[in-house]
């Protein structure tokens, strides 16, 4: 019994983030309240009270729940036991980049993370994408240090500056495809920006541009 009022209790969780994702999708983050969450969802108001305290955690836990995945599948790109991190790097970006085309919810997911409102909780939002922002720099980083490391960036490549020039360029491509999706597709257009920064600065025969993704690192692999 136990465990089921355990299971219920998640899946009424799951419910209340499902719903809120599409309230905020819709009427965005600041339109959004928690009485209309609950009521998409099918649940009170104080359902919905009794798993998070305001919107701000409601936020927090929607984002988590597709960011966490994604960084634990960078941090693997990064482990001392693998001999390929500019391999295993691009096919973890190159499968997210495909899991964003056919996923309408990570998709919806990145477009209200993207957009921005006056609210509190938008501003709560902020601090959680550039604390986001600054975890995936330092993997990153240490994916090329360790390529460094065995070789494989062309000479005085600079990590922390290849680094960068991934994050801010991926980015672009994100806004682009939001506002322009007729113009812009994540997954062709990701790849190929992604593939023409590496050919500038790995060495060639480091990765094949074009290739499909590789076998991402398991968690044995970490």
């Amino acid at each position: 019994m136990a465990r089921k009022t355990k299971e219920e209790a998640q899946a009424t969780r799951e419910g209340i983030l499902d719903a809120a994702q599409v309230c905020f999708h819709e009427y965005g983050v600041a339109g959004t309240s928690l009485a209309m969450i609950g009521a998409r969802a099918g649940f009170t108001r104080g359902a919905v009270y009794w798993h998070f305290k305001n919107k701000t955690e409601v936020l927090t836990a929607m984002i988590d729940r597709e960011r966490v995945p994604f960084i634990e599948r960078l941090r693997r790109t990064t482990s001392a036991k693998r001999t390929t991190p500019i391999l295993d790097l691009r096919s973890a970006l190159l499968v997210s980049f495909r899991e964003l085309a056919e996923d309408e919810r990570l998709r919806n997911m990145m477009e209200i993370m993207l957009r921005n409102d006056l609210s509190v909780e938008s501003q709560a939002m902020q601090v959680l994408q550039l604390e986001a922002s600054r975890e995936e720099l330092g993997i990153f980083a240490a994916a090329f240090q360790r390529a460094r490391e065995l070789g494989q960036l062309r000479e005085g490549v600079d990590v922390d500056t290849v680094a960068r020039i991934v994050s801010t360029s991926l980015t672009g491509v994100l806004y682009s495809a939001m506002l322009e999706p007729e113009l812009f597709e994540i997954q062709r257009d990701g790849a190929q920006t992604l593939d023409a920064i590496l050919s500038a600065f790995v060495q060639p025969g480091v990765f094949t541009p074009g290739a499909p993704p590789t076998a991402l690192p398991t968690d044995d692999d970490a």
